[in-house]
């Protein structure tokens, strides 16, 4: 997933060979765009989670349970959400 930061638009990757390896794996590939609203983010929910590594611009997140991730791709819609 992808996500922009407030008054940083992050474009979707669409470069050749990414936009192949996505498709071809039958991979979902979520992008975030804050600025117009496409999307939420539960930051508190994920500052919670278990810190496996941070970076300058990332933050690798283990979760205690196993997340459930539901697309439909010919809507555009997609959740993940903790599995209780």
């Amino acid at each position: 997933m992808e996500v922009g930061l407030p008054g940083y638009h992050v474009d979707a990757s669409l470069g050749s060979h990414f936009f192949h390896n996505v498709t071809s794996m039958n991979i979902g590939y979520l992008s975030v765009n804050l600025d117009t609203g496409e999307g939420i983010v539960d930051w508190g929910k994920l500052s919670k989670q278990n810190l496996v590594h941070q970076g300058k611009h990332f933050r690798h997140v283990r979760f205690r349970k196993p997340l459930v991730i539901r697309m439909d791709g010919r809507k555009g819609m997609a959740v993940i959400s903790v599995r209780e």
